[in-house]
């Protein structure tokens, strides 16, 4: 199956992949997603209420705006970055410095001194010639975003994963075959081939014993399941290897790539199991518990183990440490 075209108001009603979907179309779509899946399996309350309410309102955290913003400049490029985001260079100047500028530079008299700032802001644009976007990035954050591309390209293999042939941001949607709940993802990069299918992920630390601690509280397991499966049930081909991009959020910005084996898929197939039953359950029930309806009784208990020392640097390989085989093995069924 090849990826068709998004048009506004089309129904979905077999599996299919789709180019162009707007993002709020995306996330309105009721299928399950690999972030309702881990919320499901965490406290199916909290599903509700965010996905089935109506009363939960999206609050964007002022981290995502970079996360965002470097996911479009890496996998989409400068030209469509520069579509949606823009610097205004003059958004430090108090009002005097824009006067004189306006004064200097094209030729206005002292009376633009009435102007307020925002009129002369907008004057000098106009001026200059330069278009607001949708989304404004202060000095800063755009040296962010062009210093994590700039290392991005400076790491080949990183570099390679997301200019191999393919396309960025298709929708993917399916059933799954037990139950028929509808399921969607949206890969980062799709390769023409899917066969080598990366992800990108901004972090603290690249670290390998700080990033596998990452990696399970915030489900990346989960999600190499559910794209390997979906890109499976949508265009009927196996992933050879589902790898992740990560690169630290400050300068120098390092780069490192990570590649989960066939145990943690095979973990995060069975976590995903778990939450569509869940659902299913819930749903047909009406219920959406939380943790417990009994007191919990809590107590101290040892320490686990350092996440040190788990790390081989002769075969390059990231062990799981003792609590991470705890946390991961209450998928088993």
């Amino acid at each position: 199956m090849g990826i068709i075209n998004y048009k506004e108001g089309m129904k979905i009603k077999k599996p299919c992949a789709i180019r162009n979907m707007p993002i709020d179309v995306y996330h309105a779509h009721p299928a399950l997603s690999e972030s309702g899946l881990k919320i499901l399996l965490d406290c199916p309350a909290r599903y509700y209420y965010k996905y089935l309410s109506g009363e939960y309102e999206a609050k964007e955290k002022p981290s995502f705006k970079i996360g965002k913003a470097c996911h479009k400049y890496i996998l989409e490029g400068e030209k469509a970055f520069c579509q949606e985001y823009w610097h205004n260079p003059y958004s430090e100047l108090t009002k005097i410095e824009l006067v004189r500028l306006l004064q200097d530079k094209f030729g206005y008299d002292c009376s633009i001194s009435k102007y307020p700032v925002f009129d002369l802001m907008q004057l000098l644009l106009d001026n200059e010639g330069i278009e607001p976007k949708d989304i404004h990035l202060n000095k800063n954050e755009l040296n962010q975003v062009i210093g994590t591309a700039r290392a991005i390209k400076a790491n080949k293999k990183a570099y390679s994963a997301f200019h191999q042939k393919g396309e960025s941001e298709i929708s993917l949607f399916w059933q799954d075959e037990e139950t028929g709940v509808w399921l969607k993802c949206r890969p980062d990069y799709l390769p023409a081939d899917h066969k080598l299918v990366p992800d990108y992920k901004t972090c603290t630390s690249v670290n390998p014993e700080i990033f596998y601690g990452e990696f399970i509280k915030y489900g990346y397991h989960i999600q190499a399941a559910m794209y390997t499966k979906g890109i499976k049930a949508v265009f009927d081909d196996d992933v050879d290897t589902f790898f992740f991009v990560a690169q630290e959020k400050e300068p120098p910005y390092i780069t490192q790539i990570y590649m989960p084996d066939s145990d943690i898929i095979l973990y995060g197939d069975k976590a995903v199991r778990l939450a569509i039953e869940k659902f299913v359950d819930c749903k047909d029930k009406g219920l959406w518990g939380t943790y417990s309806n009994d007191v919990i009784e809590m107590s101290l208990a040892p320490k686990p183990d350092d996440l040190l020392s788990n790390f081989d640097k002769e075969n390059g390989v990231c062990y799981a440490p003792y609590w991470v085989d705890k946390e991961i093995l209450k998928y088993e069924v």
